[in-house]
């Protein structure tokens, strides 16, 4: 039985795939940070899927909070004895500045800093696995590059788009780097476009900026498709590293393949990270 860990399950996509995959027959371990959100996923499951072969278990996880992160992370590791899959869904599109318990700007946290830690402290419960992966949600708003001097909007103007966009960059940069750096270990590495879903993503926009989402997103269901294909599919059939929309690899932005940018990332994640990384991994050597 696999055992797959997922964030943003409680909602859209997230759900869509935590359902299917737990009715299929796996472990879904779905990090919850509302307690009524949590509870619903438990009884969606249990309604839509009466005889799902699989089942679907809560531990509270805050991406805005390295803490509850670790928490989490610590309590995973003690209470399973292995993992098959990490699937790093869950992100947020802020339309103002917003500042987590750590202090750092909440999209750049969420969407980049946040993957990287639970990585870094789930990849160990790969050894087990007999085809461990690693996938991240990401987006076709990736364009442009990092801004290294203030990749959180401290010293400019906000720009939702723009904190968007370079934090999505940020994720298909580190699959591309982790790709290389975990071959050795055969975990296969991929980030996935679901295209425009009809989600919460839009929550704190403008009227129109919902009623785009809301009039052109895809159904939940249709947006988890090339997760699911990713997650059901063998790393012998996959690509490591590479970007997937429809079920396929997309060929996207030159500066996405950019490996000095991306080592450079990787560095600069380490600095924001060094108080909850106590020990060399896979993916901070």
């Amino acid at each position: 039985m696999k055992h797959i860990f997922i964030t943003g399950a409680t909602s859209g996509l997230g759900k869509a795939a935590a359902l299917h995959l737990a009715s299929e027959g796996a472990v879904i371990i779905a990090a919850s940070r509302n307690a009524e959100k949590g509870a619903k996923l438990l009884s969606d499951y249990r309604d839509k899927f009466p005889k799902g072969k699989g089942r679907i278990e809560l531990v509270e996880c805050n991406l805005s909070s390295f803490e509850s992160i670790t928490m989490a992370c610590e309590e995973i590791a003690e209470s399973y004895d292995h993992l098959d899959m990490i699937i790093n869904n869950a992100g947020i599109m802020n339309y103002e500045w917003k500042e987590t318990h750590d202090h750092i700007e909440a999209t750049w946290q969420v969407n980049l800093l946040a993957p990287m830690l639970i990585a870094h402290l789930l990849i160990p419960k790969f050894k087990k696995a007999l085809e461990p992966k690693l996938i991240f949600t990401t987006s076709g708003l990736h364009q442009g590059v990092i801004d290294f001097e203030d990749p959180e909007f401290k010293n400019k103007s906000f720009s939702s788009y723009k904190s968007y966009r370079q934090s999505k960059l940020g994720v298909i940069l580190i699959t591309r780097l982790l790709a290389h750096q975990l071959s050795e270990e055969e975990i296969g590495v991929y980030t996935q476009h679901p295209g425009m879903v009809n989600t919460d993503l839009g929550r704190s926009a403008g009227a129109l900026s919902k009623l785009i989402f809301n009039w052109m997103g895809t159904t939940p269901e249709k947006g988890a498709e090339t997760l699911l294909y990713l997650a059901n599919t063998s790393n012998e059939d996959l690509v490591s590293g590479e970007y997937y929309t429809k079920s396929h690899v997309d060929k996207i932005t030159n500066k996405s393949y950019d490996f000095d940018m991306a080592e450079k990332l990787l560095v600069l994640i380490k600095k924001y990270l060094k108080k909850h990384i106590t020990e060399k991994s896979l993916i901070f050597p």
